[in-house]
């Protein structure tokens, strides 16, 4: 009795065990990969004073991908290594910023983010939306004032006019705008 009950047990789990498994597309995605996928993020700027409503110019590199907009279709022979990017700020459970297959892009710092330190998250996802395990972060400082200086007067060469106006050297700053704001 105690055999027969282990074999039906073991029939069971084999017949019970794939309705367990995330099955989508009859494909299994338990860590959905795009085999040898790579990718690198670089901001092209200054990643130590991003304002809230900037947009952050950023260039991906990636390697083993056939990059398709999520609106196209992946070209024949691509299904499998079909992918794009998805950019988020500090989690993946924020709705995310920008979704493309575009490798140079404006990441979008909206308007609400707080002062201080953040990141922008990038992960590959396959074609049909899943996120792969192939992602990258670059840490940014968010700024949320600008602190402004007495607009030249004390910057390098070049002189310095009322407010600055004349001088425009070496750490001067544009005067118009330190003279409107005595008026």
């Amino acid at each position: 009795m105690t055999k027969l009950n282990s074999i039906s047990l073991g029939l069971f789990a084999l017949a019970v065990g794939p309705l367990a498994c995330n099955v989508h597309d009859n494909t299994l995605n338990a860590t959905a990969i795009i085999p040898n996928a790579t990718l690198n993020l670089t901001a092209d700027t200054d990643v130590n004073a991003v304002m809230p409503s900037q947009s952050v110019p950023m260039t991906v590199t990636v390697t083993n991908v056939t990059l398709v907009e999520p609106t196209a279709t992946p070209p024949a022979g691509h299904e499998m290594d079909a992918g794009h990017f998805e950019f988020h700020l500090d989690d993946e459970t924020t709705p995310a910023l920008l979704v493309t297959a575009q490798t140079q892009v404006q990441v979008p710092i909206p308007a609400a983010t707080k002062e201080g330190p953040h990141k922008i998250i990038c992960r590959l996802h396959k074609h049909d939306g899943t996120p792969t395990v192939t992602e990258f972060e670059v840490n940014i400082t968010v700024k949320v004032s600008v602190t402004t200086g007495a607009g030249g007067q004390s910057g390098g060469t070049g002189g310095s006019g009322a407010g600055g106006a004349a001088g425009s050297g070496v750490g001067g700053a544009s005067g118009a705008v330190d003279a409107s704001a005595t008026d």
